[in-house]
């Protein structure tokens, strides 16, 4: 595998802090990779909230669920997720999240930038990763991770890429630990940025 494949390793690191029945988010469902990865992580007792602003990203995640026989609920953005088990779709801005949430979740994952094969125009932004990183740090249980893939590469990916480094460089360490991991030699390769909250 090559060493500028971020993913992958990202979704290793979110999934071993999952358990059977755990609350896990994708902040960006994309074409749905990380939320299967999560769903299979937290099981059929598990819960996933998988948020993304674009109908094809939900679209392409759904069918990619349904492919590995796991159905997904479409929610609505204005009402808190119910407490059942099951994997759910909200169209939203990642930065919605809160008012999506009423409960710790155990593993959050980001993976910014634009939807691969979609419109490269449309992309997350520093004012709205920032805001929505804010508010699943706020959300995450102890014991629990924050993984978060940025891609500098393209127009505005370096401002997103430092504001992220910037928030998550400034968490106390008395309660977090906090990982980046960079090809050095690589500046435009993506980056993996992981907090975990430490146990009380």
């Amino acid at each position: 595998m090559s060493l500028t494949r971020i993913v992958p390793w990202s979704q290793q690191l979110a999934c071993e802090v999952l358990r059977p029945g755990d609350l896990a988010v994708d902040l960006t469902a994309g074409k749905g990779r990380d939320t299967l990865a999560l769903a299979n992580a937290v099981g059929g007792e598990g819960q996933v909230l998988a948020v993304d602003l674009q109908d094809t990203a939900l679209a392409q995640t759904e069918l990619l669920l349904k492919g590995e026989g796991c159905h997904a609920l479409r929610w609505p953005a204005d009402k808190v997720l119910p407490h059942r088990p099951g994997v759910y779709l909200v169209q939203a801005c990642h930065s919605a999240l809160v008012g999506l949430l009423d409960r710790s979740a155990r593993a959050v994952m980001a993976n910014l930038g634009y939807l691969p094969g979609g419109d490269p125009a449309l992309v997350t932004r520093p004012e709205t990763t920032i805001a929505a990183l804010e508010k699943a740090l706020d959300l995450l249980a102890p014991g629990g991770r924050l993984v978060v893939t940025v891609y500098p590469g393209h127009s505005g990916g370096e401002a997103e890429a430092e504001a992220v480094d910037a928030l998550l460089g400034a968490l106390p360490r008395s309660s977090w630990m906090v990982l980046f991991l960079t090809v050095a030699n690589r500046p435009e390769a993506p980056r993996l940025r992981v907090a975990e909250r430490l146990q009380a």
